[in-house]
């Protein structure tokens, strides 16, 4: 694979970050194992490249982006979704191989490289998705990209005309999307990505107490038999059903 780079010096694997061919820890990992050359030469950790420079992969380099992992993680409240955040534990701590739910033997993440790809708030729960796909963290990361979420009414049960008081509060706000029942006392709502406590926002103003579960995000969804913080992997083809298969 080769890679033109187009602007200023500047360091090598941020050009390939950027490039979207791998994560910048990702990249790094990949030059100190040798597998990057530069104009025919093996780059070295903290190489800045100029513009118009060429960027070999190796065969191995090539293999482990191809063999991308990604992670489901159905994340309990009070943790945060990526390293940088701050107010509760950290939810990658919980992607160890007792909470691993799919067939087999749970795999070794620990040196893999995932990146958060559209991170969730610390009090709310559910689907987060840690990967190495490099195009589909950033594709997951725009936040134009559609979400699933489930209330969950814990006292007084579900009002009759929920559905409709959520989406004139939305409208109000100028924001589109959809709500409809589930069961006895949930309603499914979509929408784009919502702002950091927006719904926790949006439910207080109506006066409902429960919780915000996020079931789907873009294309991806929590697998049904997942439990609060367990993990499994993810195959293209996988929705719901058992963790860590296509269904």
């Amino acid at each position: 694979m080769l890679v033109k780079t187009q602007r200023e010096p500047q360091r090598l694997a941020k050009v390939l970050a950027e490039r979207g061919i791998a994560s910048r820890g990702e990249a790094d990992r990949m030059i100190e194992r040798g597998w990057v050359r530069v104009d025919g030469r093996v780059a070295v950790p903290g190489q800045r490249v100029a513009p118009d420079v060429e960027i070999t992969l190796s065969p191995e380099a090539e293999a482990r982006l191809h063999a991308a992992v990604t992670v489901l993680l159905n994340k309990p409240s009070g943790f945060v979704s990526a390293p940088d955040e701050t107010g509760g534990a950290r939810a990658q701590s919980l992607l160890v191989r007792a909470n691993y739910e799919g067939r087999g033997v749970a795999p070794d993440l620990s040196a893999l490289g995932l990146r958060v790809a559209g991170r969730l708030a610390v009090p709310d729960a559910g689907l987060v998705i840690y990967t190495t796909d490099t195009a589909l963290a950033r594709r997951l990361a725009l936040p134009e990209v559609a979400e699933g979420w489930r209330f969950r009414f814990l006292r007084g049960g579900r009002p009759h005309d929920a559905a409709a008081r959520l989406m004139a509060v939305l409208a109000e706000t100028g924001r589109s999307g959809d709500a409809a029942p589930e069961a006895d006392a949930d309603l499914v709502v979509t929408l784009a990505a919502p702002a950091k406590g927006e719904l926790a926002a949006l439910s207080a103003s109506l006066g409902w107490h429960g919780h915000w579960l996020r079931e789907r995000r873009g294309e991806i969804a929590l697998p049904g038999m997942l439990a609060s913080g367990r993990w499994c992997l993810y195959a293209a083809a996988a929705t719901s059903g058992e963790p860590g298969t296509a269904r």
